[in-house]
């Protein structure tokens, strides 16, 4: 990936991510959503009475890739259908899971998702890796800062391989970048945000209201609202700690694990990674384009990613074919 090299109109980051994450459903001729059968909807006991769920496909007996999307992504968002397809041709059993309130699911829990709840996402990470010789965990954007948190939690008896892809560092950073950026990120993220928070109130009317947070125009506004009314922390400086990646975290993962990032992202700044030690372990690979999560090699918007990630985890679970 270091030497990733798209053609040249597809060079800018914000192609790149555009495509990637909004066009790609319709134009990705690679059929990935074609390319992947009915999957199995499974709910998981996530311990303390949370519950999440996975879409479950592939051979029973292989060895499982867990996917998780990013911040108010789902099971087929393009850039999961995509590396889900091409894990699927390696032979590899997947489980895109499902974050607290993502993809349909505000039903399932009283409680509101944050990105702290990360014991959770352990917990059905190791109901999904029960009984496995073999067991990967990748993730995209704020579902690779959850992968690599989760590895750290897990020991290789759980997770044998961590793949995280462009995954959120610095939440204090990540949060400044997009209410600075180009306004079109910081309307794609409130709008996304603010239907979950319709979803959220729909399915419990008497708990929430969210009348006042529909307002709000930035996304640091409405995380200092969520953490003052409907979360444990102090402040949001607070809250953002509890899901910050640290080079003292990193160093605490045991089983084989990759950053893969780009020079060039829009969203979350690859600074942010950077300014990491060298010291943990987990392998760092910065190509110098990408976009976000993205790696649109040709004009067909084929990703150069799900490659990767298959060679990866072969690499890594000892199963699979490329």
């Amino acid at each position: 990936m270091r030497d990733f090299a798209p053609p040249w109109l597809l060079r800018s980051p914000h192609v790149q991510t555009i495509l990637s994450s909004r066009l790609a459903r319709s134009l990705d001729r690679s059929g990935a959503a074609a390319a992947i059968p009915a999957a199995e909807r499974v709910t998981l006991d996530a311990g303390r009475g949370v519950r999440l769920q996975a879409l479950l496909n592939g051979p029973g007996d292989a060895p499982v890739v867990i996917v998780i999307h990013g911040w108010f992504g789902r099971g087929d968002s393009p850039y999961v259908l995509r590396a889900a397809a091409a894990l699927l041709r390696g032979g590899f059993r997947v489980a895109r899971l499902l974050l607290r309130d993502h993809d349909g699911t505000a039903a399932l829990n009283e409680e509101m998702f944050h990105s702290a709840r990360s014991r959770e996402v352990v917990a059905a990470t190791r109901r999904l890796a029960a009984g496995r010789d073999a067991t990967g965990i990748m993730g995209f954007s704020l579902g690779g800062n959850f992968a690599l948190r989760v590895a750290a939690a897990l020991g290789k008896g759980d997770v044998g391989a961590c793949l995280a892809v462009c995954p959120l560092i610095d939440p204090v950073s990540a949060v400044g970048a997009i209410d600075r950026g180009w306004f079109g990120y910081r309307g794609y993220f409130l709008d996304k945000w603010k239907r979950a928070l319709a979803e959220k109130q729909a399915a419990f009317p008497d708990r929430y209201d969210f009348r006042e947070a529909i307002r709000l125009a930035s996304v640091a506004s409405l995380t200092d609202y969520f953490v003052a009314r409907h979360s444990p922390y102090r402040d949001a400086r607070d809250y953002y700690a509890r899901y910050t990646i640290t080079e003292e975290m990193l160093s605490r993962v045991e089983m084989p694990a990759e950053i893969v990032a780009t020079a060039d992202d829009p969203v979350l700044p690859v600074a942010d990674l950077l300014r990491l030690g060298t010291s943990h372990g987990v392998a760092v690979t910065v190509a110098p384009r990408g976009g976000h999560c993205a790696f649109l090699e040709d004009l067909r918007l084929r990703s150069a990613l799900p490659s990767y990630a298959v060679a990866f985890f072969a690499k890594h679970l000892g199963n699979g074919h490329v």
